[in-house]
């Protein structure tokens, strides 16, 4: 079977001539798998809880044009909040929905230079494929954190975005997920 690489998480694919193009920087095959995947988890029960976490993670995956900046600045404070913070995946978009457009002051974050060893396609062998939900809640954990330590030389330019957009007294704040149980 011939193989395509995604362009935005370097992952591999099973071509798929008639997978739907993505609007972000990811091969068509990469993105209809996300959205497999998604499928499995917010029809699993249990698994909803990571919805978030996934379509966060799989943004800061895939951070070059054509993928939006705002998308970009979106997952990279998710997964900041969820990860670092504890913040609960709708915590985390009660936060998003908080945000607004980007504005000129908000940092334009450059793509990392290397890929997590992770990708969707992972979260699909372990999860939605194996049909197994602890295989999915164990390697969306993964991912996430390896994706997020790709980002660490913009880490803190996150973490003062997010001080810019919120006061702390927010009500997602009080909103917590311990995601390791």
């Amino acid at each position: 079977m011939v193989q395509v690489t995604c362009p935005g998480c370097g992952g591999r694919f099973d071509a798929d001539p008639d997978a739907a193009p993505s609007s972000l920087s990811a091969a068509a095959e990469c993105s209809n798998t996300c959205a497999w995947v998604t499928g499995y988890g917010l029809s699993t029960p249990g698994l909803a809880r990571f919805h978030q976490m996934i379509v966060d993670t799989y943004g800061a995956q895939h951070p070059a044009p054509p993928t939006p900046r705002i998308r970009v600045a979106y997952s990279l404070v998710g997964l900041h909040l969820a990860l670092d913070r504890g913040i609960s995946g709708p915590g985390v978009r009660a936060a998003h929905g908080l945000m607004g457009k980007p504005t000129p002051d908000w940092p334009a974050f450059a793509p990392p230079s290397g890929h997590a060893a992770l990708t969707i396609a992972d979260v699909a062998a372990e999860g939605w494929q194996a049909d197994s939900a602890g295989g999915h809640a164990s390697v969306v954990m993964r991912w996430a954190t390896m994706v997020w330590a790709t980002w660490r030389p913009s880490q803190s330019a996150v973490e003062s975005l997010v001080a810019h957009l919120f006061t702390g007294t927010e009500g997602f704040w009080a909103d917590k997920d311990n995601y390791r149980r």
